[in-house]
Protein backbone atom coordinates (compact mmCIF):
# COMPACT_ATOMS: atom_id res chain seq x y z
CA UNK A 1 0.00 0.00 0.00
CA UNK A 2 1.11 3.35 -0.85
CA UNK A 3 1.31 6.21 1.76
CA UNK A 4 -0.67 9.55 0.50
CA UNK A 5 -0.41 12.29 2.54
CA UNK A 6 -3.10 15.27 2.00
CA UNK A 7 -2.26 18.91 2.77
CA UNK A 8 -5.08 20.98 3.47
CA UNK A 9 -4.81 24.64 3.16
CA UNK A 10 -8.12 26.22 5.11
CA UNK A 11 -9.54 30.11 5.21
CA UNK A 12 -11.48 32.17 3.29
CA UNK A 13 -8.65 32.90 0.46
CA UNK A 14 -8.18 28.84 0.61
CA UNK A 15 -10.29 28.60 -2.71
CA UNK A 16 -9.12 27.50 -6.25
CA UNK A 17 -9.49 30.82 -8.32
CA UNK A 18 -8.52 32.50 -5.10
CA UNK A 19 -5.75 30.95 -3.30
CA UNK A 20 -2.62 32.01 -4.53
CA UNK A 21 -0.24 29.95 -6.97
CA UNK A 22 3.19 30.45 -5.00
CA UNK A 23 1.39 29.85 -1.69
CA UNK A 24 0.04 26.49 -3.24
CA UNK A 25 3.98 26.10 -4.25
CA UNK A 26 5.46 27.05 -1.48
CA UNK A 27 3.25 25.06 1.01
CA UNK A 28 4.02 21.78 -1.21
CA UNK A 29 8.05 22.38 -0.99
CA UNK A 30 7.69 23.23 2.73
CA UNK A 31 6.95 19.98 3.45
CA UNK A 32 9.11 18.50 1.38
CA UNK A 33 11.82 19.81 3.15
CA UNK A 34 10.82 19.11 6.32
CA UNK A 35 10.30 15.15 5.39
CA UNK A 36 14.10 15.56 4.08
CA UNK A 37 15.50 16.81 7.51
CA UNK A 38 13.41 14.15 9.04
CA UNK A 39 15.20 11.55 6.69
CA UNK A 40 18.30 13.13 7.48
CA UNK A 41 17.79 12.17 11.10
CA UNK A 42 16.96 8.44 10.46
CA UNK A 43 20.07 7.66 8.21
CA UNK A 44 22.26 9.70 10.56
CA UNK A 45 22.96 12.64 8.04
CA UNK A 46 22.34 16.24 9.18
CA UNK A 47 20.20 17.22 5.76
CA UNK A 48 22.10 20.44 4.39
CA UNK A 49 19.85 23.82 3.91
CA UNK A 50 20.93 24.34 0.54
CA UNK A 51 22.33 22.09 -2.11
CA UNK A 52 21.51 18.49 -2.70
CA UNK A 53 20.30 16.56 -0.09
CA UNK A 54 21.88 13.03 -0.88
CA UNK A 55 20.67 10.69 -3.28
CA UNK A 56 19.23 8.33 -0.63
CA UNK A 57 17.40 11.30 0.58
CA UNK A 58 16.49 13.03 -2.49
CA UNK A 59 14.82 9.72 -3.96
CA UNK A 60 12.68 8.40 -0.92
CA UNK A 61 11.42 11.81 -0.09
CA UNK A 62 10.48 13.12 -3.33
CA UNK A 63 6.62 13.34 -3.22
CA UNK A 64 4.36 13.26 -6.18
CA UNK A 65 1.54 15.22 -6.88
CA UNK A 66 -1.69 13.44 -7.31
CA UNK A 67 -4.39 15.79 -7.45
CA UNK A 68 -5.17 19.33 -6.43
CA UNK A 69 -8.68 18.48 -4.67
CA UNK A 70 -11.51 21.56 -4.61
CA UNK A 71 -12.80 23.15 -1.64
CA UNK A 72 -10.84 24.20 0.74
CA UNK A 73 -7.21 23.90 -1.51
CA UNK A 74 -6.08 19.95 -1.05
CA UNK A 75 -2.51 19.24 -2.68
CA UNK A 76 -2.54 15.07 -2.33
CA UNK A 77 0.69 13.82 -2.66
CA UNK A 78 2.22 10.36 -2.68
CA UNK A 79 5.73 8.66 -1.54
CA UNK A 80 7.91 6.90 -3.74
CA UNK A 81 7.09 3.63 -4.30
CA UNK A 82 8.24 1.04 -1.52
CA UNK A 83 10.72 -1.75 -2.58
CA UNK A 84 9.89 -4.84 -2.35
CA UNK A 85 9.36 -6.08 1.10
CA UNK A 86 6.19 -4.12 1.71
CA UNK A 87 5.95 -4.85 5.64
CA UNK A 88 9.08 -3.17 6.41
CA UNK A 89 8.87 0.85 6.53
CA UNK A 90 10.56 2.47 3.56
CA UNK A 91 13.12 5.51 4.38
CA UNK A 92 10.46 8.32 2.80
CA UNK A 93 7.91 6.65 5.49
CA UNK A 94 9.98 6.63 8.56
CA UNK A 95 11.28 10.53 7.55
CA UNK A 96 7.14 11.62 7.35
CA UNK A 97 6.23 9.61 10.70
CA UNK A 98 8.90 11.57 12.07
CA UNK A 99 7.95 15.24 10.47
CA UNK A 100 4.66 14.40 11.74
CA UNK A 101 5.55 13.39 15.17
CA UNK A 102 7.33 17.21 15.39
CA UNK A 103 4.14 18.60 13.93
CA UNK A 104 1.62 16.86 16.34
CA UNK A 105 4.98 17.52 19.53
CA UNK A 106 5.90 14.22 20.09
CA UNK A 107 9.46 14.96 19.49
CA UNK A 108 11.24 18.01 20.14
CA UNK A 109 14.61 16.64 19.71
CA UNK A 110 15.01 17.13 15.81
CA UNK A 111 15.60 21.05 15.89
CA UNK A 112 16.32 21.58 12.20
CA UNK A 113 12.55 19.66 11.13
CA UNK A 114 11.07 22.39 13.73
CA UNK A 115 13.10 25.28 11.65
CA UNK A 116 11.52 24.01 8.46
CA UNK A 117 8.11 23.90 9.82
CA UNK A 118 8.32 27.02 10.93
CA UNK A 119 9.59 28.09 7.53
CA UNK A 120 6.20 26.29 5.99
CA UNK A 121 4.00 28.46 8.19
CA UNK A 122 5.55 31.57 8.28
CA UNK A 123 6.31 31.28 3.97
CA UNK A 124 2.42 29.80 3.25
CA UNK A 125 0.96 32.60 5.30
CA UNK A 126 -0.69 30.56 8.10
CA UNK A 127 -1.86 32.86 10.49
CA UNK A 128 -2.22 36.15 8.56
CA UNK A 129 -3.83 34.95 4.97
CA UNK A 130 -4.67 31.27 6.07
CA UNK A 131 -6.08 30.26 9.09
CA UNK A 132 -4.20 26.54 9.13
CA UNK A 133 -2.55 24.12 7.57
CA UNK A 134 -3.60 20.49 7.98
CA UNK A 135 -1.45 17.46 7.29
CA UNK A 136 -2.99 13.91 6.63
CA UNK A 137 -1.44 10.44 6.35
CA UNK A 138 -2.60 7.94 4.49
CA UNK A 139 -0.65 4.60 4.61
CA UNK A 140 -0.12 1.29 5.55
CA UNK A 141 0.04 2.22 9.48
CA UNK A 142 -3.24 3.95 9.10
CA UNK A 143 -4.41 7.31 9.52
CA UNK A 144 -2.74 10.84 11.47
CA UNK A 145 -3.53 14.03 11.39
CA UNK A 146 -1.86 17.42 12.06
CA UNK A 147 -2.96 20.57 11.92
CA UNK A 148 -0.63 23.39 11.89
CA UNK A 149 -1.55 26.81 13.11
CA UNK A 150 -0.10 30.20 14.33
CA UNK A 151 -0.32 28.17 17.90
CA UNK A 152 1.90 25.11 16.60
CA UNK A 153 3.92 27.68 14.76
CA UNK A 154 4.84 29.52 18.03
CA UNK A 155 5.49 26.02 19.38
CA UNK A 156 8.00 25.29 16.71
CA UNK A 157 9.65 28.26 17.34
CA UNK A 158 10.27 27.67 20.82
CA UNK A 159 12.15 24.79 20.29
CA UNK A 160 14.58 26.32 17.82
CA UNK A 161 15.22 29.32 20.02
CA UNK A 162 15.79 26.81 22.88
CA UNK A 163 18.52 24.62 20.84
CA UNK A 164 22.07 24.94 23.04
CA UNK A 165 24.05 27.23 20.92
CA UNK A 166 27.23 25.55 22.28
CA UNK A 167 28.03 22.18 23.40
CA UNK A 168 30.80 19.44 23.50
CA UNK A 169 31.22 18.13 20.49
CA UNK A 170 34.19 17.21 17.30
CA UNK A 171 34.90 18.28 14.13
CA UNK A 172 37.03 17.89 11.33
CA UNK A 173 38.63 19.77 8.90
CA UNK A 174 42.22 21.79 8.00
CA UNK A 175 43.78 24.34 9.67
CA UNK A 176 44.54 27.28 7.52
CA UNK A 177 46.24 29.85 9.52
CA UNK A 178 46.89 30.12 13.26
CA UNK A 179 48.00 33.73 15.62
CA UNK A 180 49.98 32.46 18.51
CA UNK A 181 50.30 35.64 20.06
CA UNK A 182 46.50 35.51 20.55
CA UNK A 183 45.86 31.79 20.60
CA UNK A 184 43.20 31.95 17.56
CA UNK A 185 43.31 29.87 14.31
CA UNK A 186 40.80 29.29 11.86
CA UNK A 187 39.35 25.83 10.67
CA UNK A 188 38.47 25.29 7.18
CA UNK A 189 36.00 22.37 6.76
CA UNK A 190 35.62 20.44 3.15
CA UNK A 191 32.91 22.41 2.24
CA UNK A 192 35.12 25.91 2.63
CA UNK A 193 33.42 27.31 5.90
CA UNK A 194 35.33 28.74 7.93
CA UNK A 195 35.63 28.53 11.73
CA UNK A 196 37.36 30.60 14.17
CA UNK A 197 39.39 28.27 17.24
CA UNK A 198 40.58 29.36 20.52
CA UNK A 199 43.18 27.47 22.01
CA UNK A 200 45.27 27.25 25.30
CA UNK A 201 49.16 28.10 25.09
CA UNK A 202 49.31 24.05 25.85
CA UNK A 203 48.07 23.34 22.50
CA UNK A 204 50.45 25.94 20.87
CA UNK A 205 52.71 22.84 19.20
CA UNK A 206 49.82 20.87 18.21
CA UNK A 207 48.13 23.59 16.77
CA UNK A 208 51.34 24.18 14.82
CA UNK A 209 51.56 20.67 13.62
CA UNK A 210 48.02 20.86 12.67
CA UNK A 211 48.52 23.39 10.01
CA UNK A 212 47.29 22.85 6.48
CA UNK A 213 46.74 19.09 7.48
CA UNK A 214 43.04 17.61 8.17
CA UNK A 215 42.42 17.05 11.95
CA UNK A 216 39.97 16.61 14.46
CA UNK A 217 39.25 18.83 16.90
CA UNK A 218 37.58 18.39 20.11
CA UNK A 219 35.83 21.07 22.60
CA UNK A 220 33.05 23.21 22.78
CA UNK A 221 31.41 23.64 19.79
CA UNK A 222 29.01 26.87 19.16
CA UNK A 223 26.51 26.63 16.80
CA UNK A 224 24.48 29.24 14.72
CA UNK A 225 20.94 28.77 16.31
CA UNK A 226 19.27 29.60 12.65
CA UNK A 227 21.26 27.15 10.21
CA UNK A 228 23.02 24.88 13.00
CA UNK A 229 26.34 25.38 11.15
CA UNK A 230 29.50 25.28 13.74
CA UNK A 231 30.74 28.82 14.69
CA UNK A 232 33.80 28.90 16.59
CA UNK A 233 35.44 25.80 18.75
CA UNK A 234 36.82 26.36 22.11
CA UNK A 235 39.76 23.43 21.84
CA UNK A 236 40.33 20.77 24.17
CA UNK A 237 42.37 18.48 21.80
CA UNK A 238 43.13 18.20 18.58
CA UNK A 239 43.93 14.79 16.60
CA UNK A 240 45.53 14.52 12.99
CA UNK A 241 44.78 11.99 10.83
CA UNK A 242 47.12 9.04 10.54
CA UNK A 243 48.73 8.96 7.37
CA UNK A 244 48.01 6.67 4.44
CA UNK A 245 50.89 4.44 3.41
CA UNK A 246 51.01 3.91 -0.77
CA UNK A 247 53.43 1.38 -0.15
CA UNK A 248 56.07 3.16 -1.69
CA UNK A 249 59.14 5.53 -0.44
CA UNK A 250 58.99 9.56 0.16
CA UNK A 251 61.44 10.18 -2.60
CA UNK A 252 59.96 7.82 -4.90
CA UNK A 253 56.76 9.94 -5.77
CA UNK A 254 59.25 12.22 -7.55
CA UNK A 255 60.71 9.97 -9.76
CA UNK A 256 60.21 10.46 -13.08
CA UNK A 257 58.18 7.63 -14.62
CA UNK A 258 56.17 6.87 -17.66
CA UNK A 259 52.36 7.28 -16.76
CA UNK A 260 51.26 3.87 -18.31
CA UNK A 261 54.25 2.00 -17.31
CA UNK A 262 53.01 3.29 -13.90
CA UNK A 263 49.59 2.94 -13.90
CA UNK A 264 50.45 -1.20 -15.14
CA UNK A 265 52.81 -1.61 -12.32
CA UNK A 266 50.22 -1.10 -10.06
CA UNK A 267 47.50 -2.78 -12.10
CA UNK A 268 45.00 0.40 -12.36
CA UNK A 269 43.21 2.16 -15.25
CA UNK A 270 44.20 5.66 -16.58
CA UNK A 271 41.97 7.89 -16.02
CA UNK A 272 40.50 9.11 -19.16
CA UNK A 273 37.58 11.70 -18.76
CA UNK A 274 38.46 13.83 -15.06
CA UNK A 275 34.16 13.53 -14.89
CA UNK A 276 34.62 10.23 -13.56
CA UNK A 277 35.66 11.45 -10.60
CA UNK A 278 33.03 13.62 -9.47
CA UNK A 279 31.01 13.14 -6.55
CA UNK A 280 27.25 13.22 -8.08
CA UNK A 281 25.90 13.46 -4.75
CA UNK A 282 27.53 17.25 -5.09
CA UNK A 283 26.12 20.22 -5.66
CA UNK A 284 27.44 22.90 -8.32
CA UNK A 285 28.16 25.33 -5.48
CA UNK A 286 30.05 22.38 -2.83
CA UNK A 287 31.94 22.09 -6.28
CA UNK A 288 33.08 25.93 -6.26
CA UNK A 289 33.39 25.37 -2.59
CA UNK A 290 35.98 23.42 -3.12
CA UNK A 291 37.61 24.65 -5.83
CA UNK A 292 37.81 27.68 -4.35
CA UNK A 293 39.10 26.53 -1.41
CA UNK A 294 42.11 24.70 -3.46
CA UNK A 295 42.78 27.77 -4.91
CA UNK A 296 43.57 29.74 -1.25
CA UNK A 297 46.17 26.67 -0.44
Amino acid sequence: MSTVLRVRLTGDDAQLGRVAAGDVARMLLGIERAVARAAGHVVGRQVKSTGRRGRAIEATTRFRLLDIERGSVVGVLELPEQAANADVPSLGQLALGSALATAAGEETEQVDVAEALVWLVDDVGVGSRFRSLTLEEEGPAGRKMVTLDRPARDRFFEIVSAAPSARDDSLVGVLVGADFESNTARRRTTGGQRIAISFETELADRIQEGLRRQSEFRGEVSYDPKTLEARSVSLRSIVRGDQLVMGFDAGDFWAPGEIDKLAAERKIRRVEDVDTLRDREASDEEVDRLLAALDEM
